[in-house]
């Protein structure tokens, strides 16, 4: 049988793994038991493999990890041209009885409505590993902090590691664990001080500072962000995403649309909609254009490799100006 493992849970999507593994396999070993990395693998080697079973076993599973094939929105991959898909397709069609294959997508961009997608659903089994709600994602870092690690830890704390590691179950044990290194009692500034806030939220401060007209505040920041190794390119497209919202935004709410209205016609959150209707009065219109405008030049001219990337993106958070 062919499984289907996928969502942007690590540990949960290795848990799922684990367990389908062991119940197929009581007994494994590197002979019964191959991993191949999908994005590096044809897919067809793979399936040959499947199709093979050595000497003395009567069961075999191949698991094929990060298949980019698979995805909504396929990244390039130097071995797509040789790909051969039909022979995947085939054996979902024909699986063996002696064989089990597993694939594996870590991300849940996947496109469901494809044709690989849609044979393993109806020939085998998906597994969909869905993001925690916010109630869902306190309610697991508060057992797990308090019941599986017996850690002893504020309920401040908590909160605010919910809120940092927004919903991101390797991120959250990662950071647990350093916690855990660095004091047996974890506290609301321990949290602030040990583990970074989430790059979105970090984005969005670097947007609203400019708009207040904190450049220091906003050039400190990233000094901290530069230290934790972030791309400016990577700040730049947040940004610009950012700005390019408020223009949206502005433009809608110059037709009389309400909060409700443009959030609808967006598709973002109410409460971003009116967070962003009240940055609207901090940037006349010429300045917003033209700051869309030199985003997109320095992200052409770091592209390029015309000017150097850290240097120039700081310049630009010092000068900025909304008015």
């Amino acid at each position: 049988m062919v499984y289907l493992i996928f969502g942007n849970q690590t540990p949960t999507i290795k848990k799922r793994l684990n367990s389908i593994v062991k119940e197929k396999l009581p007994q494994k070993d590197d002979i019964n038991f191959v991993q191949y990395d999908g994005s590096l693998t044809l897919i067809q080697e793979c399936i040959d493999d499947a199709n093979s079973l050595p000497l003395g076993y009567e069961h075999k599973v191949v698991v094929i990890n990060s298949c980019y094939f698979l995805l909504k929105h396929k990244p390039r991959n130097k071995i797509e041209s040789d790909q051969n898909y039909e022979a995947l397709k085939q054996f979902i069609e024909n699986p063996s009885s002696e064989c089990d294959v597993i694939l594996v997508v870590n991300s849940s961009d996947v496109d469901k409505k494809g044709d690989i997608f849609a044979s393993i659903q109806k020939k085998g089994k998906t597994f969909e590993i869905l993001d925690p709600t916010p109630d869902q994602w306190k309610s697991y870092v508060c057992h797990y902090c308090r019941e599986i690690k017996n850690i002893r830890i504020d309920n401040d704390a908590v909160m605010e590691l919910c809120d940092r590691t927004s919903g991101d179950v390797a991120l959250f044990q990662n950071s647990l664990n350093k916690l855990e290194l660095y004091t047996d009692h974890i506290t609301y500034d321990d949290v602030v001080l040990m583990v970074t806030r989430p790059l979105e939220e970090n984005a969005f401060l670097i947007f609203n500072y400019l708009l207040q007209g904190k450049n220091s505040a906003v050039v400190g920041l990233y000094r901290d962000l530069k230290t934790a190794n972030v791309e400016p390119v990577t700040l730049i497209s947040m940004l610009s995403n950012q700005f390019r919202l408020l223009n949206q935004i502005s433009f809608l709410a110059k037709k009389g649309q309400s909060k409700d209205e443009i959030a609808s016609q967006l598709r973002i959150n109410p409460i971003r909609a009116q967070i962003l209707l009240r940055s609207v009065h901090s940037i006349n219109q010429e300045c917003l254009n033209q700051t869309l405008e030199d985003l997109f030049n320095l992200d052409l001219e770091i592209k390029s490799g015309l000017i150097d990337r850290y240097y120039a993106f700081e310049l630009f958070l010092i000068n900025f100006k909304c008015r």
